[in-house]
């Protein structure tokens, strides 16, 4: 719902685009030339370039594509007459051209390989790249294998262009791969694909376009990279305002700006470029865009917390703009009826969520969950608890199965208040707490956008005081080139005409005078602009600091809550387990608990640490052992070995490895040892930007009947393996001597290894 339609998707390369643009000779001279027996290479240019002028031309007109085929054939039987096959597979490449155009694919397809086959034969290639560009406009957008092949096409295309030189094809091409990535949404590859395209168009001098400054610009968007995203697309903004024309593909240059805002938080600068959008749209009849436009208006307005708003753009839109879409017709009665429920007004909202209900098993399993959750809204708000609990159920079903924090955040609530209605107040407490668990996410997530929006905010300023600057220092050294090159003439012309004109000397030299003293003025004028500037930039600094502490101060505070938040959790378990006669049950609360401590642990030491990014492994783990072992009796008889590398690792690899030594230690306290026995822990690097974690004991080992396949079934070992896959590691667990756990993974942050930190302790028998 909030793309418009896509720039590029059925575009052809940037040969043709070039060949459209040219002045080709008139009527009569390619009469002449259709006529001419034997064509020099000049003449067959003009006429390859007149064949593909007329496939270019708007529509389909049988005039031109007679023209083309025309000139297509004249091309063609001269080639094949005088035996030159790489003009042969020219002539062929443009009879695919226009056969396709007419839809004629089979033929036109079969003309295009032809030309393939004579290209890589004679190694051209420049044309074989053009010939792979006109084969991938063989295949839609619809179909995922046809997208496939399409991409497979392009990169191949990109990779002859490069070989042969041709960068701004190159660029060109890397720009259409990119458009398929959105149509995907692949937005790393997008991205990659972009910034490449634009780094070969700044390479060859060209301007990249508004197109391809916005494209780029969306693919940070939705990664979450705002500042990037922030720049690209004022740079396309600023493209298509310094051009005198207007087309219709601005309309979408602006709403993606929107589109960014809005997801910003800035909902009052979304709606102005939506606006700018909407007057172009208006400009070309654009309906299509035009609905789009309205819906995302709207969203802007709901997320404002004005649903009457909303309301009248989706009812005006809904009246001027029908849409034929099946499922988009159904979200806009979805969120109509959203508007009307927000609004207190449910008969309102009653026929549109009818309408929606009865094609419920039409719709994507997302929109069906929406549909659930606003159901359950309206029977919430109209007294029917029972019916909105069951709703509510479902809706949390898929927010867990898609891992949608809104839809768990709902339904939770949701079921709180109907729990609540209904008299069943443990059950309420419950989903309650629940819902602060998710809604505590979200804050978090919320947060964490409004410090990348203040950042982006930050550094634009910034760069705009930076231009300013540079902006005086260039205006102040021209002044002073000028006045040295002033300075030149005078003596030159002075030295000349020394000896007959005195008198005019004097008065240069007057003249002279009085140009030091008006310099000097301005140098002091400019002094003093300069010291304003300056403590503008102090001011500057001063605020990028206290942002900066803010920003500390938050991060801090999240891993406080955190901490604060599994804490209650193993407060909760404890308090379960005093309730528990059940061995095993007792058993799971101990093991969760350790893991959460596990867990606890890092968010504690983030946030008494000044770096609230890195945890510090040699302090952590022998922290963790000192938890662990203050939680098993008889632990006493056991040593624990650590050699742990002064390495720090973030949030993302430092849990999981908490995790897994949890499950190790704890397995090895419980079931290694008979009697005396030391416990090995060795975290270090084994190649460069590779970490290796061992954790080995000399106990029993695992048992003899224990295969592979019983390992992976047990609770801890698919734990421990899921957390080796999601460190992009790989676990090894061997029995040999006792049991040893080996962890391969690599670490994002390159650090300083000096000699292994080890820490032994004794421990005394004190049976």
């Amino acid at each position: 719902m909030n793309r418009l339609l896509l720039l590029s998707c059925c575009m052809i390369g940037c040969l043709l685009q070039c060949l459209a643009q040219k002045q080709l000779p008139s009527y009569a001279v390619l009469q002449q030339l259709i006529k001419k027996e034997r064509p020099d290479t000049a003449d067959m240019r003009v006429l390859l370039d007149a064949g593909y002028t007329y496939v270019l031309r708007p529509g389909i007109v049988h005039s031109d594509m007679d023209s083309a085929t025309l000139y297509a054939e004249k091309v063609l039987a001269s080639s094949i007459k005088s035996g030159d096959k790489i003009w042969e597979g020219q002539g062929r490449l443009l009879y695919s051209n226009i056969l396709r155009e007419q839809h004629i694919t089979a033929r036109g397809k079969e003309y295009a390989l032809q030309a393939k086959e004579i290209f890589e034969k004679y190694q051209q290639k420049g044309y074989l790249a053009d010939t792979y560009m006109e084969l991938a406009n063989y295949y839609g957008v619809e179909a995922r294998e046809d997208i496939d092949i399409r991409i497979s096409y392009y990169k191949e295309a990109i990779k002859l262009y490069r070989e042969a030189g041709l960068k701004e094809r190159q660029a060109h091409t890397l720009y259409m791969l990119g458009d398929l990535y959105h149509v995907i949404d692949d937005f790393k590859s997008l991205t990659e694909a972009l910034v490449q395209s634009v780094a070969l168009y700044d390479e060859v001098k060209v301007e990249p376009g508004a197109d391809v400054y916005s494209l780029l610009g969306t693919g940070y968007n939705r990664m979450g990279d705002f500042g990037n995203a922030l720049k690209y697309n004022l740079l396309a903004v600023k493209v298509i305002e310094s051009l005198k024309d207007t087309i219709d593909t601005h309309a979408t240059v602006y709403n993606r700006l929107g589109l960014l805002y809005y997801y910003m938080g800035e909902q009052n600068e979304a709606l102005k470029y939506y606006q700018k959008a909407w007057l172009i749209a208006i400009k070309f009849t654009d309906t299509p865009s035009l609905r789009t436009l309205a819906v995302n208006i709207a969203a802007s307005y709901a997320a404002m917390k004005m649903p009457d708003k909303a309301l009248a753009v989706m009812k005006d839109a809904e009246h001027n703009y029908p849409s034929t879409d099946f499922a988009e017709k159904m979200w806009i009665s979805v969120f109509i009826a959203g508007c009307y429920i927000e609004l207190k007004q449910l008969h309102a909202a009653l026929p549109y969520i009818h309408q929606a209900h009865k094609n419920r098993d039409q719709l994507p399993e997302m929109l069906q969950a929406t549909l659930d959750d606003l159901e359950a809204k309206y029977y919430l708000e109209s007294g029917e608890y029972t019916k909105s609990y069951q709703l509510s159920t479902n809706v949390l079903a898929i927010g867990l199965k898609s891992k949608n924090l809104k839809l768990q955040s709902n339904a939770s609530l949701a079921l709180f208040r109907a729990d609540s209605a209904m008299g069943n107040y443990k059950e309420a407490v419950e989903h309650y707490r629940k819902y602060k668990i998710v809604n505590d996410s979200l804050f978090n997530i919320a947060k964490t956008r409004q410090i990348s929006t203040l950042q982006v905010q930050f550094e634009t300023k910034q760069q705009q005081q930076s231009i300013e600057l540079l902006t005086r220092t260039s205006q102040l050294q021209r002044a002073a080139l000028d006045k040295a090159a002033f300075i030149r003439n005078v003596i030159i012309t002075g030295a000349t005409i020394l000896a007959i004109m005195l008198a005019i000397m004097l008065a240069l030299v007057y003249n002279r005078y009085q140009l030091k003293l008006r310099s000097n003025r301005q140098m002091e004028q400019k002094q003093d602009e300069i010291n304003q500037k300056n403590e503008s930039l102090q001011h500057l600094i001063t605020t990028q600091n206290k942002l900066l502490g803010e920003k500390e101060w938050l991060v801090k505070e999240i891993h406080h809550r955190v901490k604060n938040n599994l804490q209650i959790v193993m407060s909760l378990l404890n308090t379960q387990a005093a309730f528990l006669d059940d061995k095993d049950a007792l058993n799971a609360i101990r093991e969760s608990r350790y893991r959460m401590q596990a867990i606890s642990l890092i968010h504690q030491k983030l946030y008494q640490s000044e770096n609230v990014a890195m945890i510090d492994m040699s302090t952590y783990i022998k922290d963790l052992v000192e938890y662990l072992k203050e939680g098993f009796s008889g632990v006493n008889k056991i040593r624990f070995d650590l050699q742990i590398a002064p390495v720090k690792l973030d949030v993302s690899q430092s849990v999981p490895i908490g995790l897994i030594l949890n499950e190790a230690i704890t397995n090895s306290i419980k079931y290694a040892f008979t009697g005396h026995g030391v416990i090995m822990i060795s975290l270090q690097e084994a190649i460069p930007g590779q970490l290796t974690l061992i954790i080995a004991d000399n106990g029993i080992g695992l048992p003899i009947e224990d295969n592979n396949q019983a390992r992976k079934q047990s609770m801890g070992m698919m734990l421990m393996n899921t957390l080796a896959e999601q460190l992009e590691g790989t676990l090894d667990i061997q029995s040999r001597d006792g049991v040893i756990i080996t962890v391969n993974f690599k670490y994002q942050e390159k650090q300083v290894f000096i000699e292994p930190l080890e820490f032994e302790e004794e421990m005394e028998d004190l049976l």
